[in-house]
């Protein structure tokens, strides 16, 4: 059974619908892509959502032979395409060049592009399993912060909760590129088949290595010396405490109820770090 509607839907969502449903046709280049047309208004349309800054495009001929996933911008929290509750898949009657489309529930699209390996389901929640990476079925976007849902952009709380899991997702899979690339790198036969994914993934955890250079900008911490990002609001010193750099931006990341604070470069495993006062690093 599929992932009931969890949005009613708004007036101007049937302008987003139709926005959609252009943006899409513009991508794809043929009609194959559409709203419900006939029958009751499904009450939802379906909201494709990227947390991490990798862009993508899949192609899945003829219906969607080139679709556009873009990346999120640097210091938000998502990048959102959308698609129409069905779609239209196009077939030819046999023995003509007569074509007729039969539709399809959108979500099924949705999983069919972020993640094959889990095509045809139409469970929200079986994004979350640990589905292959890759294979012939194509890559699986979920591990890459790629997910589809019913959540609108407004329903805040409900978007974040998801948005959360999905970021422990990709902080795992990141966790294993790293780890794959270690390995890889300790032997010069296979070092060369380090990939820009593993160095993106680096970067994601703030590391480096002598096989990596950071693609980030680096400068002494103003506090204590250290080697930092730049813009960072704060950073973990050799204490494993939080130096602050900026209190302003700082406490504008501390949640109420005790939530640990967090910058948007540090990976959940830094985040578990217990926060103590900031001390000035011994300089002799």
């Amino acid at each position: 059974m599929g992932t009931p509607a969890n949005a009613s839907i708004k007036p101007d969502q049937r302008k987003a619908m139709s926005a959609s449903r252009g943006m899409q046709n513009d991508q794809n280049g043929q009609l194959t892509m559409e709203a419900q047309d006939e029958g009751p208004d499904p009450g939802y349309v379906i909201y494709l959502y990227n947390i991490l800054e990798l862009p993508h495009l899949v192609q899945q001929p003829p219906t969607f032979p080139g679709l556009n996933i873009p990346p999120c911008p640097k210091g938000q929290k998502y990048a959102m395409t959308m698609l129409p509750p069905f779609t239209k898949l196009p077939f030819n009657r046999p023995g003509t060049t007569e074509m007729y489309y039969k539709k399809e529930d959108g979500r099924k699209a949705a999983t069919s592009l972020l993640n094959p390996s889990a095509f045809p389901g139409t469970n929200w929640k079986s994004q979350l399993a640990d589905w292959p990476n890759a294979g012939m079925e194509g890559v699986n976007l979920n591990k890459l912060g790629c997910f589809w849902s019913l959540t609108r952009p407004d329903e805040v709380e409900q978007l974040d909760e998801e948005i959360k899991q999905f970021r422990e997702v990709a902080t795992k899979e990141m966790v294993r590129l790293k780890d794959e690339a270690m390995r890889l790198a300790m032997n010069p036969k296979t070092v060369g088949d380090i990939s820009p994914m593993h160095h993106f993934a680096m970067d994601y955890l703030n590391l480096s290595a002598p096989w990596h250079m950071t693609s980030h900008h680096m400068i002494p911490c103003p506090n204590c010396g250290e080697t930092i990002r730049e813009g960072l609001a704060y950073h973990r010193n050799d204490f494993g405490e939080a130096c602050i750099i900026d209190m302003e931006r700082y406490q504008k990341m501390v949640v109420p109820k005790a939530r640990k604070p967090r910058d948007e470069d540090e990976t959940e495993e830094e985040v578990a770090v217990p926060v103590a006062k900031t001390r000035r690093k011994s300089q002799g």
